[in-house]
């Protein structure tokens, strides 16, 4: 540990501190024998604290690990909003009220087969926001409590509602789970230099995306034969 604080004061790197509960790693669940210390920190230098000024270091909700995950946001609030075309969902199906939904949507409609579907469409984008809200507020008021209940004196009863709570949370997860494992990146990683026609798909795609179809010379002139 000498050699490591040693380490640390050569490349003169220091604590940046975090927000959130002050401690990350929890050990036994019982008043008597309940352990809890911030042994997880982010450390940085002069040169980098002038590069992410507006940085934010956050212990973030954990009810799985004995380690909490941190969460570093060099970002700040400069954020990009993308706008995404419609897709169908995997995660939509564990919700109990998709089918009805789907249902009621395609009733209502009118028209051709397009303009119905594009009807259902718009109305299942809409559904899933409002769910998605809805879960985000039972996710955050989970959160909630437990910051409510770490800072309290961890006795049985406490460390119970907080196993209990964790529980909770891990259910909303496991849909945010099913959500995620759609993405593209999930499926590169699994395919993505495999002989598969994912890897095709992608290829074309990117082949599509990058093809120059005009140059515009110094005098303004777009040209766009070969």
């Amino acid at each position: 540990m000498e050699r490591f604080q040693v380490a640390l004061s050569d490349c003169s790197l220091t604590d940046i501190g975090y927000k959130g509960c002050w401690y990350t790693w929890e050990r036994c669940r019982m008043q008597a024998n309940n352990i809890r210390e911030r042994l997880d920190r982010g450390v940085a230098n002069g040169n980098w604290w002038d590069l992410f000024s507006d940085f934010t270091l956050v212990h973030q909700v954990h009810s799985i690990s004995y380690h909490c995950p941190l969460l570093l946001d060099t970002l700040g609030a400069i954020r990009q909003v993308r706008n995404w075309p419609f897709k169908f969902e995997a995660c939509w199906l564990a919700e109990d009220s998709c089918e009805s939904e789907v249902i009621k949507l395609w009733d209502e409609s009118t028209g051709s087969v397009p303009s119905r579907l594009r009807h259902v469409c718009m109305g299942l984008n809409k559904w899933f926001k409002k769910i998605r809200r809805l879960k985000s507020i039972t996710s955050t008021d989970f959160r909630k409590r437990l910051d409510q209940l770490w800072d309290q004196e961890p006795i049985d009863e406490v460390l119970g509602e907080i196993i209990e709570t964790k529980v909770s949370l891990n259910l909303e997860a496991d849909k945010d789970e099913i959500y995620w494992e759609q993405r593209p990146c999930v499926n590169w990683l699994r395919n993505g230099d495999r002989n598969t026609s994912f890897f095709h798909r992608f290829a074309s795609g990117r082949s599509h995306k990058n093809k120059i179809k005009k140059i515009v010379d110094s005098t303004g002139i777009a040209v766009s034969d070969n």
